[in-house]
């Protein structure tokens, strides 16, 4: 990828003119999303009319607004009045979406454009980012190799990494804000369930899904999360050497790649060395048993909203997307609310053992960006590790790692408790300094 494509967005989020700032997107965008396969739609004509409304404004002496003119591309299974909301598929959507979501809104009125819309994993199930509907983005990490993203808002996490925008949103229900931004090699943010409204969302797992930003720094991410959830998420700084921090021993990663281990290892080191306390703890299920709870009761869940389409065999869909779903058909009622039970204790052993922790410290994926002709879809699930931020409702964040000139993208998760989004975000603010 030529270098242009992958540097940090020019000044803040918010400087200069709204029109030279869309219009740069947009060259962008036709320069390169041909390959990376990244937007699925383009609003060129409304985003540069809001955008000339915007200079107009100020112009005028009217106080610019808190993300004047900042374009935003938006991950295809939130609502926007009169677009198609195609949820990643040929098969779901019908006419075009009546209203645009809340969360859009919000956005809008604090002066974001919407951009367009990004690909994704169909359905917004699969981790590895793969789409065999309406093709697989390509992760711009490698200009030679096609390599996947991760899922499943794969094609917000590229656009970012690429260039094409500064901030796309993306949702998670089980990593999949977190594993794209860990593949990519940028910011991304996963609050705490529902302090984002998911209302004018597709839904696939409605007990987990959350929406979140993906961006290039902790700051922007917490900028644009304040708009999103309409609250306030100031907090004084955060020091490293403040910090305790838990993880989990090297035995229970065993299925980290040497390169993601080597990544991690170092990210950790760096940590320690600025004087941030590492201690281990045990959780309470293994990875394999939170990958299980989570994906029993989002099966469930989306089987609930989606049968109609997966039980006809005519539906074009991808069959691993159309295997995940229909595996919610045999899921007994009673099966789902004991695992929503086996949930609700697990939540509370885990606040015991995290007493008197800041942070979980966790990599972000067990693999590096597979070249998409190797990817085996029932093989390690790139959520091995993300998922249990969400079955204990916890927010989390991806940060890239330093790396080698030339080596692949290694994210570092890090995770809060339930509600302590402000304290994450201060606390990833300083680590993203140090790793």
């Amino acid at each position: 990828m030529k270098p242009d494509c992958t540097t940090t967005w020019p000044g803040s989020l918010t400087e200069g003119s709204a029109t030279d700032r869309v219009e740069a997107c947009l060259a962008r965008i036709a320069a390169l999303d041909g390959k990376l396969h990244s937007v699925s739609r383009v609003f060129t004509d409304r985003a540069l009319a809001r955008a000339g409304e915007l200079d107009r404004a100020a112009a005028e002496g009217h106080p610019r607004k808190p993300l004047h003119g900042l374009p935003v591309l938006v991950k295809e299974l939130i609502d926007i009045e009169g677009v198609p909301t195609d949820f990643g598929s040929l098969a779901y959507a019908t006419s075009p979406a009546n209203a645009t979501a809340p969360v859009l809104k919000r956005l809008q009125d604090a002066g974001a454009i919407l951009l367009g819309t990004t690909h994704m994993v169909e359905f917004a199930i699969g981790s590895w980012g793969t789409n065999h509907a309406k093709g697989t983005p390509w992760n711009p990490a490698d200009s030679e190799i096609h390599r996947v993203a991760g899922g499943s808002s794969s094609g917000s996490a590229v656009a970012v990494a690429a260039g094409l925008a500064p901030v796309a949103i993306g949702s998670d229900t089980g990593g999949s804000i977190r594993i794209p931004a860990s593949l990519c090699g940028v910011v991304g943010f996963k609050p705490t369930y529902d302090l984002i409204s998911c209302e004018g969302v597709a839904p696939l797992g409605p007990t987990f899904d959350t929406l979140g930003p993906i961006t290039r720094s902790v700051a922007d991410a917490r900028l644009v999360t304040e708009v999103m959830a309409g609250v306030d998420l100031a907090h004084p700084p955060v020091c490293v050497g403040d910090l305790r921090i838990a993880r989990v021993s090297d035995a229970a990663l065993s299925e980290m790649s040497g390169e993601v281990a080597t990544a991690y290892a170092e990210g950790l080191a760096r940590l320690t060395a600025a004087g941030a306390r590492i201690e281990e703890i045990d959780l309470p299920l293994s990875f394999i048993d939170f990958q299980t709870q989570n994906g029993d009761i989002v099966a469930y869940e989306a089987y609930r909203h989606l049968h109609a389409l997966v039980d006809d065999p005519k539906t074009p869909l991808d069959p691993h997307v159309r295997k995940r779903v229909l595996a919610g058909r045999a899921i007994s009622e009673d099966h789902y609310r004991n695992r929503l039970s086996e949930m609700a204790a697990t939540r509370h052993e885990f606040e015991e053992r995290f007493d008197g922790f800041d942070l979980l410290a966790l990599p972000g994926t067990p693999l590096p960006a597979a070249p998409t002709s190797e990817v085996q879809e029932d093989q390690i699930p790139m959520s091995r590790y993300t998922r249990v931020a969400n079955c204990l409702n916890l927010c989390g964040i991806s940060l890239p790692l330093t790396r080698p000139a030339g080596e692949l993208p290694v994210g570092l998760q890090l995770c809060g408790r339930a509600g302590a989004d402000a304290f994450l975000l201060a606390a990833a603010a300083s680590v993203e300094e140090t790793i």
